[in-house]
């Protein structure tokens, strides 16, 4: 885009001679005397151009609208993000575990053996933690929830 610029300057013309009623320093013509001035100029401007209104581009546009459009569509991603939780039921979980309760001086080591001889005792101990949700040692005492593949 370039803009011109153009200083236009006021146009003379000359105009009929009008005659003089009052004193002329310049002339030194009197009120009355019926002499003509030389060419009087009057300047005269080009007229002002009408504003026009402003007008968008195709280009502008289309960018008005990406700006319109894109808050819409992140709300729309966020909410259909957002949406589809977990439905809860009234019924309970449908698996029955086999509980074990642990003696004094008993470990998930020697539980895991007990259980499943043939099976790797750190695999089995994994499950039963992740299983009972187990973030510390085991005491004397406590239920613990078997996995049902042993």
């Amino acid at each position: 885009m370039s803009a011109v610029l153009a200083f236009t300057a006021p146009i003379h013309r000359p105009v009929e001679p009008d005659y003089i009623d009052e004193p002329c320093s310049e002339a030194g013509i009197v009120r009355g005397s019926g002499h003509t001035n030389n060419v009087t100029y009057v300047n005269f401007l080009p007229a002002a151009t009408p504003t026009t209104r402003l007008r968008i581009t195709k280009r502008g546009r289309r960018i008005l609208t990406a700006f319109v459009a894109l808050p819409l569509v992140i709300g729309a991603l966020v909410a259909a993000l957002n949406s589809g939780g977990a439905v809860a039921t009234a019924e309970g979980a449908s698996q029955d575990f086999t509980y074990v309760t642990l003696s004094s001086g008993e470990t998930l080591w020697h539980l895991a053996a007990e259980i499943a001889p043939n099976a790797d005792p750190r695999d089995v101990v994994a499950e039963i933690v992740s299983l009972n949700n187990l973030e510390g040692p085991v005491q004397a005492g406590q239920k613990i929830a078997l996995p049902a593949g042993y």
